[in-house]
């Protein structure tokens, strides 16, 4: 195989997938290419490069085209999409959020970066708050993905977690937490993290709503849509 920055990111992801993010180094990436490590150097500078060039190709595919919202597509439903892929697809790769954590973009990425803070800043936001707002979903997945991904570790380490859950279950021991368990027991995979990105992204609407000058009707419909979307019987006005 050809050694290139594209085959040694490659190579670098399996290796992710595969044995985590320990498992990666650029000696074992210069071994399973069938090289030497310097030859790597010709293409990467260092592990803390490396470790960039992953990230990029991971977030990247999410929306290759860079692409903001479709024609009459609301603001907060293209960021819900987004960042449900997101979360998506850093969940289907082990160890994710340690390479996407702390990582800075490339100069190739950033039109894409632009383009996003484009779309916000178009419908009213500051160019500085529509970046704290992506910054915000960008820490709310990497901190629900790390929680995925320690749950899937304790689960492959073979655990036993009887005892907590017979004590949990038995009748008049805990009635609350049992009620809350046994309802989240019912609920779709992610739903969890539909729950919360539902939360930041009402308030990042609110807030939207009260720096453009909304009348108060808008707050009102934005907090009945959300009952709306998480099947809340109560009104507005009981919150």
């Amino acid at each position: 195989m050809a050694v290139s920055q594209e085959s040694i990111v490659d190579t670098g992801l399996r290796l992710l997938d595969d044995h985590g993010l320990a498992g990666v180094s650029l000696r074992r990436i210069a071994r399973e290419l069938g090289v030497q490590a310097p030859t790597l150097y010709w293409h990467v500078a260092n592990k803390r490069q490396l470790l960039d060039l992953m990230a990029e190709r991971l977030i990247t595919r999410v929306r290759p085209d860079g692409g903001g919202p479709r024609d009459g597509e609301p603001w907060w439903d293209w960021l819900s999409q987004h960042t449900h892929e997101t979360f998506g697809l850093m969940t289907a790769h082990r160890d994710s959020h340690l390479v996407i954590a702390g990582n800075r973009p490339t100069p190739a990425s950033l039109p894409q970066i632009e383009s996003a803070l484009e779309v916000l800043v178009n419908v009213g936001f500051a160019p500085s708050e529509a970046q704290q707002l992506l910054f915000a979903l960008g820490a709310y997945v990497g901190g629900s993905v790390l929680e995925w991904h320690a749950e899937a570790d304790r689960q492959r380490s073979g655990v036993d977690d009887t005892d907590l859950l017979q004590e949990l279950l038995k009748p008049g021991g805990y009635p609350t937490l049992r009620a809350a368990f046994t309802d989240l027991q019912g609920q779709p995979h992610g739903a969890t993290f539909a729950y919360g990105l539902d939360l930041i992204l009402t308030g990042a609407r609110v807030r939207h709503a009260a720096r453009v000058g909304a009348p108060p009707e808008v707050v009102l419909r934005i907090v009945e849509d959300l009952h709306r979307r998480v099947g809340l019987a109560q009104s507005p006005d009981r919150v």
